[in-house]
């Protein structure tokens, strides 16, 4: 059985804004007993106004065409919700009024037409992987509007904070699909992140007025980011394999382990990012693959023995001279497919990813062997230093290893 809609329009005098006898002249629409007032940006003398037909009194040129507003208003509102009606919209007292306010021209200020703006428009400035994660995000939102909503699509102005609410508890409930894991807090609050990202868009061409992330705090879970121990990396740089495919991952990852270089810095590495100073030492100065298209800036990285040798077990590789690529490149498919393997035959109790790579050169590398976290920063390629804080964490191994100094200092006081 259908929901039947209370639906009222009232004209009326605003008394509370009268001034000298003349009042601006509202009218209100009520929906299922919740309203809005609007403007029709005219004044009338008290006396002129009868409030129970709602009708101007008086026949002169000016309140003729009072009345006029006032019959057109009501048409247009009638109008406003047959029409969504028709196109199966939420009815509410809002919702017609932004209506009324844009022409009828609701397609350009809905909530799918901004993320498909987004992800045509903005994502020449956003690398694939990044985009990966928006229309993933992207297909979340319309999976809620019809689940939870009960709608297809929704006006930009019809978003507040319980709809922010509504959807987090909506990601956090939402049973995954086969093969995928429950979202847990921190991908929950991702995916609303990259939500308000789209909505800032909005806010800024003027296709919204009220911010609904306002009063939104994110809540993020921070944990200890997974590294090597130096122990753990000697034992898969001296694994022997039978697959050359996988030999050639290994390496790689442990370049990055030596370098701090992402899987996608990795593959775009080639002789011009390798530069030898005055004194021969031997430099990479690359662009950050993630942050190319905004900053533009260098980062350097000194290379490490073992990364040099490396660089020398590959020059004039067949697969990496095809690809004008320092290393042989495998699929990012393929390189997570061998990198479980590695972790299997290396006895480790997680799966490898180039972001513990990373974390490695950060912490068990660079951090724990005394380099500063400034120059840390800087061969990571962060903007901030704050972001480096994020990816680096002292190990009860080297609170340990300090520990044990202090104490042999002070028996020798």
């Amino acid at each position: 059985m259908k929901a039947t809609n209370s639906f009222s329009i009232l004209f009326f005098l605003k008394k509370d804004k009268a001034s000298k006898g003349i009042a601006p002249l509202y009218v209100r629409i009520t929906i299922n007993k919740k309203f809005v007032d609007i403007s029709l940006k005219r004044r009338l003398r008290l006396v002129s106004w009868d409030h129970k037909f709602q009708k101007v009194i008086g026949a002169d040129k000016e309140l003729k065409e009072v009345q006029e507003k006032v019959r057109q208003t009501r048409t247009e509102i009638n109008s406003a919700y047959d029409n969504l009606r028709y196109n199966k919209e939420v009815l509410t007292a809002d919702s017609i009024k932004t209506f009324l306010e844009s022409g009828g021209e609701e397609e350009q200020t809905t909530l799918l037409f901004l993320m498909n703006y987004h992800n045509t428009e903005v994502k020449k400035l956003l690398e694939p992987g990044t985009m990966k994660n928006y229309y993933s995000t992207e297909r979340y939102v319309k999976e809620f509007l019809v689940k939870r909503k009960k709608r297809t699509d929704i006006y930009l102005s019809q978003l507040d904070y319980k709809f922010i609410i509504d959807f987090e508890i909506y990601l956090r409930q939402r049973e995954p699909d086969k093969g995928q894991r429950p979202c847990t807090n921190n991908t929950v609050m991702k995916h609303i992140e990259r939500l308000r990202k789209m909505i800032n868009i909005a806010l800024k061409n003027d296709w919204i007025v009220k911010d609904p992330f306002l009063r939104f705090e994110r809540h993020m879970i921070h944990k200890d980011r997974q590294c090597l121990e130096l122990e753990e990396l000697e034992t898969i740089k001296a694994l022997d394999f039978d697959i050359h495919g996988q030999e050639i991952v290994r390496d790689t990852f442990v370049f990055s382990c030596y370098t701090g270089l992402a899987f996608a810095d990795v593959c775009n590495l080639s002789s011009e990012h390798l530069v030898t100073d005055i004194e021969g030492e031997k430099w990479i100065e690359m662009v950050r693959q993630k942050t190319a298209n905004f900053s533009g800036k260098k980062f350097y990285v000194l290379l490490l023995p073992e990364a040099i040798e490396l660089i020398k077990k590959y020059r004039g590789h067949p697969m990496a001279s095809y690809t004008g690529t320092v290393f042989p490149i495998y699929s990012n498919q393929a390189t997570n497919r061998y990198l479980k393997v590695i972790s299997k035959m290396a006895n480790l109790n997680f799966a490898l990813t180039y972001h513990i790579a990373r974390h490695t050169f950060a912490t068990t590398v660079t951090l724990e062997n005394g380099v500063p976290m400034e120059s840390v920063s800087k061969m990571l390629g962060h903007s901030s230093i704050r972001t480096t804080q994020i990816y680096s964490k002292v190990k009860k191994k080297k609170v340990s290893t300090d520990m044990k100094i202090l104490r042999e200092r002070l028996k020798q006081a």
